[in-house]
């Protein structure tokens, strides 16, 4: 089979998607798995694939075809212009997640002492990561519940050339740790089982334990955080949350419990409320 009739197939196969969409996917296999890249595949449409390269890329579209993350195919996932690695261990990073990672940035540009961070639920470490590479004085730790994201958070610290310490750690058990933090970044799980039918396709490989908090307390884990902010946080210190804008209301309320008055929300690239950054 060679490239044009490849492109055909993908194009008949995956007819949940447009036909830029289907040629887009192909084009990244092919750059991904053998290092085809664009300008060689426009100019040699009747090249004759190999059987193993054939059957790695038919293996690629049956996956396609049901919705299964093109991220988890190559195992990579761009973020603030590196690239991370990820399977389905871990979420799959968002744009909105560059931009609260570009918030923080931002916020501390001008700064020339250490601040002490710590990313909770780091999932792939795209945040802790991208802190501690941005920032010479920020002195970053990275923790999460699960020892399989830990495992990638290692394979992506080796490949950027970042220094995070990262560690196993349930954001629901009381800690304190030795020294305090200036900063506290979280993206933790925010949606609901009920929010489930509305979310894309594909998030259903993603896992469950990076995306869904319990039905019955769907802010639990901003609740949690806080706590440990009481513990673990400098005066004057900040938390910055991605958020699920449905509840906004559930967490102002919160916020407001706990004598936290010093609040500032921003919306996401789509106008939504995505974000919070709490002077504590």
């Amino acid at each position: 089979m060679n490239l044009i009739e490849l492109r055909n197939l993908y194009r008949k196969t995956l007819n949940d998607f447009s036909v830029r969409e289907s040629d887009y996917y192909l084009k990244i296999l092919l750059k991904e798995y053998f290092n085809l890249d664009f300008t060689f595949i426009n100019l040699n449409p009747d090249y004759i694939l190999k059987g193993s390269q054939l059957n790695k890329l038919l293996e690629g579209l049956d996956k396609l075809k049901t919705n299964y993350p093109i991220d988890y195919l190559i195992n990579k996932k761009i973020f603030l212009d590196n690239d991370f690695y990820v399977n389905e261990d871990v979420l799959i990073p968002r744009p909105e997640t560059e931009e609260l990672t570009n918030w923080i940035l931002e916020d501390n540009k001008e700064t020339k002492e250490k601040k002490r961070v710590i990313d909770i639920a780091t999932g792939s470490g795209c945040i802790a990561i991208t802190l501690s590479l941005n920032n010479k004085y920020f002195e970053t730790i990275a923790v999460d519940i699960s020892k399989k994201a830990l495992e990638i958070c290692e394979i992506n610290q080796k490949r950027i050339f970042s220094e995070v310490t990262f560690l196993e750690y349930d954001i629901r058990e009381e800690k304190v740790f030795s020294e305090k933090f200036d900063i506290i970044v979280s993206n933790p799980p925010y949606l609901t089982l009920n929010e489930a039918s509305r979310i894309g396709k594909n998030v259903k490989f993603e896992p469950e334990i990076a995306l869904f908090a319990p039905l019955e307390d769907p802010i639990l884990y901003y609740k949690e955080i806080v706590k440990f902010s009481k513990l673990n946080l400098n005066k004057n210190g900040f938390i910055y949350f991605e958020i699920n804008p449905i509840y906004i209301k559930e967490i102002k309320q919160m916020l407001a419990k706990n004598n936290l008055n010093d609040v500032n929300f921003k919306d996401d690239f789509e106008g939504k409320k995505r974000f919070v950054k709490i002077t504590f």
